[in-house]
């Protein structure tokens, strides 16, 4: 693992070095985090231009600076036309020298949650680097690749997409050894055409692989006779419940919050897997981890066991104590469809009164009335007792729960009429991260709490 001669990042991006080369150890975005050795990037946003900040990153440590117009009595400094496609230029002059395996990981749902588990497995065999909770966008993936170092063997990049072409662009910038695909569904469709848009983009993940590439693919899609083709020659294996899979799990037993088991069958041969995390869509995240670590040389039961030391993180899942005693869970990250509906599929399975609150699930377009309509429906026929929706947004699922579900314009609103509850009473809270849901979860378990997650035997 080398540093990047900034020199060398000149060269490679047509800019104009003012002062002389250094060399650069990683990148930084936030002028109060830069260390020592550091390339500060400059970066333009809608309410921070880093151009402004340079000075101050300059005198914390930063080695050089990255910025898109002169700034006068600092350097070194290159100046490029655009500070985010260089960033992005360093971070694979980074990769390049970096010789373990990168491993890329996107999908609709289940990204996060997939990485830390792949992550979990791996660590058996080396050192890991991973995203850095969701950085997995233009800025958060050269970001991760600049943090690489000489200590770690492997690294697990997020990979996620907000239009076509960015998956495409992120694996120019990490040039992934592995790749996944975990699912494609009804996200971000204000920026796709349709679900089989949102499957291309991130089947690109596929062809970004080079020389001895390894594609992993989810069999239980649609899509993967699609992704089988765009993965060209590369080598693929398959995961999923399908009797077809290379990795497939079987004898699945769902304890909704308290998790999961199951047994991994490969080549013949079955391993028992218990995780914590609750859902069955958790089961197809560990077959990826379980099919990377393994086809890296982890045995199967080393691989099983890191599992279970996996635990959801904040605002994912998290089972919290209600200031009525009941439980509270805060899943108040983010939301989509197939996400809100796998979210009920577990609230369905515990006892006691079951209440969804739902914010608005973001980005959806023209299709997101029918989506939150269809996501009451779905709610209804679980057998959910009640449905509470906050939030304009969200006032279809209100609709087609129908009888007892309960509309509120705005937290404020849900907070000054909410009744007492008696402790029987579950409440699952869910919605996009624009929603800001948690704010709810707050006041519903201001204490906190623990994970209840004791799988059963």
């Amino acid at each position: 693992m080398t540093a990047v001669e900034l020199q060398m990042l000149a060269d490679s991006t047509g800019g104009h070095l003012i002062g002389q080369s250094v060399a650069l150890q990683g990148l930084a975005i936030d002028s109060r985090a830069v260390k020592g050795g550091e390339l500060f990037a400059a970066i333009r946003g809608a309410r921070v231009d880093g151009h402004e900040f340079a000075a101050k990153a300059m005198s914390s440590g930063a080695a050089a600076l990255l910025t898109e117009r002169r700034l006068e009595g600092l350097t070194p400094q290159l100046v490029v036309s655009d500070v985010t496609s260089a960033s992005g230029t360093f971070a694979r002059l980074k990769r390049r020298s970096f010789a373990g395996p990168v491993i890329a990981i996107t999908g609709s749902a289940g990204k996060t949650t997939t990485k830390n588990l792949v992550s979990a497995a791996v660590s058996v065999a080396g050192s890991v680097h991973a995203t850095l909770g969701n950085q997995n966008n233009e800025l958060g993936v050269p970001l991760t690749l600049a943090g690489l170092n000489r200590q770690h063997q492997f690294a697990v990049i997020e990979m996620g997409a907000g239009q076509p072409g960015d998956i495409a662009y992120l694996c120019d910038v990490a040039e992934p050894d592995i790749a996944v695909c975990l699912n494609a569904s009804a996200a971000h469709l204000a920026h796709f055409d349709s679900v089989d848009a949102i499957a291309r983009t991130k089947g690109e993940i596929f062809q970004g692989l080079k020389g001895e590439g390894l594609a992993v693919i989810n069999a239980d899609q649609p899509w993967l006779s699609q992704w089988i083709q765009q993965a060209g020659g590369a080598r693929h294996v398959t995961f999923g419940f399908s009797a077809q899979a290379d990795y497939r799990a079987v004898h699945v037993k769902n304890h909704g919050l308290a998790g999961t088991q199951f047994q991994l069958h490969v080549k013949g041969v079955r391993v028992p897997v218990r995780l914590v995390l609750p859902g069955e869509q958790h089961v197809s995240n560990a077959l990826v981890a379980l099919a990377v670590a393994i086809e890296l040389g982890v045995s199967p039961e080393q691989a099983a066991d890191a599992l279970l030391g996996v635990q959801v993180g904040a605002g994912r899942g998290e089972v919290r104590t209600g200031c009525w005693g009941g439980r509270v869970i805060d899943d108040t990250y983010n939301a989509n469809p197939a996400a809100v509906k796998a979210a009920i599929d577990v609230l369905a399975m515990e006892p006691g009164h079951r209440v969804l609150i739902l914010g608005a699930m973001l980005e959806l377009g023209s299709t997101s009335e029918a989506l939150h309509e269809d996501v009451g429906v779905y709610a209804r026929s679980a057998g959910i007792d009640q449905l509470i929706a906050v939030g304009d947004g969200a006032k279809g699922a209100a609709r087609g729960f129908g009888g007892g579900a309960m509309f509120f314009s705005d937290q404020l609103t849900l907070k000054a009429e909410f009744p007492v509850l008696p402790p029987d009473h579950v409440i699952w809270v869910k919605a996009s991260r624009g929603a800001a849901l948690e704010q709810t979860v707050g006041w519903l378990a201001p204490m906190g709490g623990v994970n209840h997650a004791d799988v059963a035997e």
